[in-house]
């Protein structure tokens, strides 16, 4: 029996910048080293696949999957990234009737719920209903798996990542209690400039831009990824979905999500702020490892309470955490309670959808 989990390789832009590329190839090569196999495909897009038809699809699936046995397990890192849904039905249905195996479903992201916030039945969106094709679901975290499970019709198990890793061994500046935000994005949304009402400036991590910013933000212009964290000196980094963000459903889809952007600033032993209704805010500050506010409104006073001591607390808080991200533990973890499960039967770690 072999235990395998697929990755994408896309262009050396995205395999650099895009988060949602990133974090399947730093899943798969932290998975790698527990002893699971890795199944690499190329990013495969929806017209190249839609034109070639189902025979050659076919094909290409057997090309790709032939070395899966039956019994084995797979982890598929989810979604695909072919924007197809005909084709990874197929490349599910392949992988569970030709080749017999136990399938899994890494989920990092749910494209329905990017797109949109509307209060809708959602059951019937390809992004939800092809979960249930799988035989277990890994859920970004237990708030994830919850709406997985109410709102998109998810029956079938779930467990839980907890946080995204961001695999990282590189050098790190000493962090210094200064009043300053980083903030790593694709861009400087309007509406956050909109909401902003702080004094605080911000440092930001992303393409260049066009318009011009406030006085109290600072460019440092696109870096990858993997670069990003040598570069943080202090202050914290921000996490926020604006409410009129270009993707309709962000703001809403932030209160749910594993954002790549925590993990990184975990990585680089950089305290964070996030909003009180994130997946995240009650461990943040059980753990003491950031701040948390109900609006960008507070970020001064919360900042303005902090003493020194106070700053070096929370940089020590975060060390245990910073480890575990950057050597890939929670990719890990989930891939050893996916064997537990599926071959020893144990269901601790099932989430309980009820609560």
């Amino acid at each position: 029996m072999t235990y395998w989990i697929t990755e994408v390789d896309d262009n050396e832009y995205a395999n650099n910048h895009a988060s949602g590329i990133i974090a399947n190839r730093m899943a798969a090569e932290s998975v790698n080293e527990i002893g699971f196999r890795i199944l690499h495909y190329p990013r495969m897009y929806a017209e190249e696949l839609r034109t070639e038809g189902k025979e050659a699809r076919q094909v290409r699936l057997e090309s790709l999957l032939s070395a899966v046995l039956p019994g084995d397990i797979v982890i598929v890192q989810y979604p695909l990234w072919t924007n197809y849904t005909e084709f990874e039905v197929e490349f599910i249905d392949y992988l569970s009737t030709v080749r017999k195996a136990k399938i899994v479903a890494m989920v990092w992201d749910i494209l329905s719920w990017i797109h949109d916030n509307r209060e809708r039945d959602y059951t019937g969106d390809a992004s939800l209903w092809m979960l249930n094709r799988y035989d277990l679901v890994i859920a970004a975290n237990p708030k994830m798996a919850r709406r997985l499970a109410s709102e998109g019709g998810v029956n079938k198990p779930l467990i839980s990542m907890d946080l995204t890793d961001f695999v990282y061994q590189g050098p790190l500046k000493e962090k210094r209690f200064i009043k300053e935000l980083y903030y790593v994005a694709t861009g400087i949304d309007p509406a956050i400039l909109a909401e902003y009402a702080s004094k605080v400036p911000i440092n930001f991590i992303g393409p260049h831009q066009k318009e011009a910013v406030p006085d109290y933000i600072k460019l440092l212009g696109p870096m990858k990824s993997i670069d990003i964290p040598s570069q943080l000196e202090g202050g914290f980094g921000l996490l926020y979905y604006a409410k009129g963000s270009g993707y309709k459903g962000m703001h809403h889809y932030g209160e749910y999500n594993n954002p790549m952007k925590l993990s990184l600033y975990l990585a680089s032993g950089l305290p964070v702020i996030v909003m009180a209704n994130s997946a995240h805010a009650e461990w943040i500050a059980q753990r003491g490892v950031g701040i948390v506010v109900n609006s960008l409104a507070e970020i001064d006073a919360k900042i303005d309470a902090l003493t020194e001591t106070d700053y070096e607390q929370m940089l020590e808080n975060i060390k245990p955490w910073q480890m575990a991200v950057t050597q890939g533990f929670f990719s890990k973890q989930a891939a050893i309670e996916t064997v537990r499960y599926l071959e020893l039967g144990f269901t601790d770690r099932l989430v309980n959808v009820e609560e």
